[in-house]
């Protein structure tokens, strides 16, 4: 590796352009830019790369040539890019010097009253010489995270297997990136070379850029997805499993090799790329280790090195506390009285028992709620795309600056959208899965599900969306609009965990779910111990049904 750093003359010869791109962010974010995101790409506008700066928006165009000079393009480039995204400051970073017609027209534009900084190659060294070791922007790890962060090192270096557990929002991410740093700073990984791998190139992207606040300098990252492949290997490579199972045979080889959401490291494409690949250490991280064909992802990593769940972040203050409202105020009583015993399939009983909640009332108690508790961002899931975009008009129509965003649009609008997200330009977005995994929203405190998950790994991760803490903020309020009797189990299956103290560690607090009827709670509990049979699922691990402790029921009434 290069101690000068990452951006260095190889990447300067070799590319490939996406890596200079991205190199270009890394060395803004390594200088204390703020907010600093890689938005090239069809419809930028010329911009591909944006920062802050002592509050000031800088839009970069960056441009990358092996042997010639950059195209004067790049300054009308620029200058559209400005306009689009309304910056501050503009500048063009190049691989190779300009000409002397890039610099005349440079003079013309600056004539006019347009500054347009040129970054050269000379100047981008210089900078990288210059950088700090660490970015200012590195996370100290809490003790917690120091401690898993050294077991997941020993784990790989004793047994060559490593294996985290740890609820969203915990830092896993950054628990990971900084037990890989310290091995390559040691020299403990053969070949000097990581391959960290994931199953979306989302995830890919998200990683590579955490990794950046935890790596020293003279780590250089790579992309190995899309279509794009590194010019060389030395350092840490984020890829898509698909692509490196693709190109196991021209692969250089991997002394190290992480899967991040290791729970799909089961599956056949995982396995098979990294029986072709044979690192030394093979570690991975996760959330939900639980898969629906049952398989134990221990017998690949080993037992967990440490878990820490969702009960123990919130006792311990790194997570956010949870108000957790199961709206259930549609039962069909007269039904509920006239039924007898295990008579009805599931899918019936919802039908029959439980009448789903409007559109439009839901959206008037998220309303209500989000004004009443003073939230600041939210996050709806749908059962659909079509149901994310209508729901998105209908919170409109109550005075919320809301937007569907979903895998249908290309995935710039994407990341637009979340940076106005991020930014306190829309108060809510609705989404189907596409929260699921990989995004960080910290300031999100207010969940609502409009549906239903029969999947624990999936109501768990959707949930952990607003666990994240972030300055200002208190509580995160979750609304469930639950429509069946399973999720009604789950939910009270994570209240269970944590009165218990179970393995898994699900619960969400003494209280997660509160009735405002006791009755109500008590025809729940006799009711799901009467459709015990019911309940028993094939893809994903069966839940015991709880055990409720209400008092002695007052006369009947409804369920909040």
């Amino acid at each position: 590796m290069d101690a000068s750093g990452f951006l260095n003359e190889s990447r300067l010869l070799l590319g490939p352009w996406q890596a200079f791109e991205r190199d270009v962010a890394r060395l803004l974010l390594a200088n204390g830019f703020e907010d600093v995101r890689v938005v090239g790409g069809i419809g930028d506008h010329g911009g591909d790369v944006l920062g802050v700066s002592n509050k000031k928006l800088w839009v970069l165009q960056c441009k990358y040539t092996s042997l010639s000079p950059p195209s004067h393009d790049a300054l009308s480039e620029i200058i559209e890019a400005a306009r689009f995204y309304k910056a501050d400051k503009m500048m063009i970073a190049c691989s190779r010097p300009i000409s002397d017609g890039f610099a005349e027209e440079k003079a013309m534009h600056e004539r006019r009253g347009l500054r347009i900084d040129i970054a050269q190659p000379v100047a981008l060294l210089s900078l990288m010489a210059r950088t700090p070791t660490f970015p200012p922007a590195r996370k100290q790890l809490r003790e917690y995270q120091e401690d898993a962060a050294t077991r997941f090192r020993e784990g790989l270096l004793d047994t060559g297997r490593a294996q985290l557990v740890l609820a969203t929002g915990l830092g896993k991410t950054l628990i990971m990136a900084d037990a890989v740093s310290d091995l390559l700073e040691d020299g403990l990984i053969k070949d000097r070379r990581v391959l960290v791998l994931a199953h979306t190139k989302e995830l890919v992207d998200q990683l590579e850029r955490s990794f950046w606040y935890q790596l020293p300098k003279w780590v250089p990252t790579h992309r190995l997805a899309d279509g794009e492949v590194p010019s060389f290997w030395d350092g840490i490579t984020f890829a898509t499993v698909q692509t490196a199972r693709s190109r196991t045979d021209s692969l250089p080889h991997f002394g190290l090799v992480l899967v991040d959401e290791a729970h799909h490291i089961a599956a056949d494409m995982f396995r098979q790329t990294i029986a072709e690949l044979q690192p030394e250490m093979l570690g991975g991280v996760t959330a939900t280790p639980w898969r629906g064909d049952g398989y134990d992802i221990d017998q690949i990593l080993g037992p967990p090195l440490v878990r820490l769940g969702i009960a123990e972040g919130l006792a311990k203050g790194f997570l956010a506390e949870v108000d957790y409202q199961l709206l259930a105020d549609n039962i069909d009583w007269k039904f509920v009285q006239e039924s007898s015993r295990n008579n009805y399939s599931i899918p019936h009983l919802n039908k029959r028992l439980i009448i789903p909640t409007r559109d439009d009332k839901a959206a008037r108690t998220i309303r209500e709620t989000f004004t009443a508790t003073r939230r600041r961002a939210g996050v709806v899931f749908s059962p659909t795309i079509v149901h994310a975009r209508e729901f998105a008009a209908i919170l409109r129509h109550y005075g919320f600056r809301a937007e569907a965003i979903s895998s249908e649009l290309p995935a710039r609008d994407r990341d637009v959208m979340m940076s106005r997200f991020r930014a306190g330009d829309y108060d809510i977005l609705t989404t189907v899965d596409l929260f699921n995994e990989g995004v960080d929203v910290p300031d999100v405190d207010l969940i609502a599900f409009m549906r239903v998950t029969h999947s624990r790994r999936i109501f768990v991760q959707q949930l952990g969306r607003g666990l994240r803490t972030s300055p200002g903020k208190d509580k995160v309020v979750v609304l469930d609009f639950v429509t069946d009797l399973r999720r009604i189990a789950e939910v009270v299956e994570l209240d269970k965990a944590i009165r218990a103290d179970s393995v898994e560690h699900l619960g969400l607090g003494g209280h997660l779910v509160q009735f405002a009827n006791h009755n109500a709670g008590d025809f729940l509990r006799e009711w799901m111990l009467d459709q015990a049979s019911l309940f028993s699922r094939e893809d994903d691990p069966m839940i015991e049904l709880p055990q409720f402790e209400f008092p002695a029921p007052p006369p009947p009434g409804g369920v909040q």
